[in-house]
């Protein structure tokens, strides 16, 4: 799955779980100043996301995310070092 195709899928659950609006550019956005989520909403997000690409993130993370590009690319480096540490030698 490429990262073009993590970011749709974390901008949907983005849409259909907060309320935003559909022309802000939430590629780029900051979380917190641009789109409104608080501390609360940006761990509900990063739980969604675990959930849905069934991944985890490192304890803590939401304190250094800010951006939703951020994340996209947090899942997609989660996902290849999941399926990296399948790999039978």
């Amino acid at each position: 799955m490429s990262q073009s195709d993590i970011y749709n899928k974390i901008r949907w659950t983005l849409m259909a779980n907060f309320r935003l609006k559909e022309a802000t550019n939430h590629y780029k956005a900051n979380l917190s100043e641009d789109l409104g989520l608080d501390a609360w909403d940006i761990n509900q997000l990063i739980f969604l996301v675990e959930k849905q690409f069934n991944i985890q993130f490192e304890t803590g993370i939401e304190k250094n995310i800010v951006s939703l590009n951020q994340i996209a690319s947090l899942t997609y480096k989660a996902m290849h070092r999941q399926t990296g540490s399948m790999k039978v030698a």
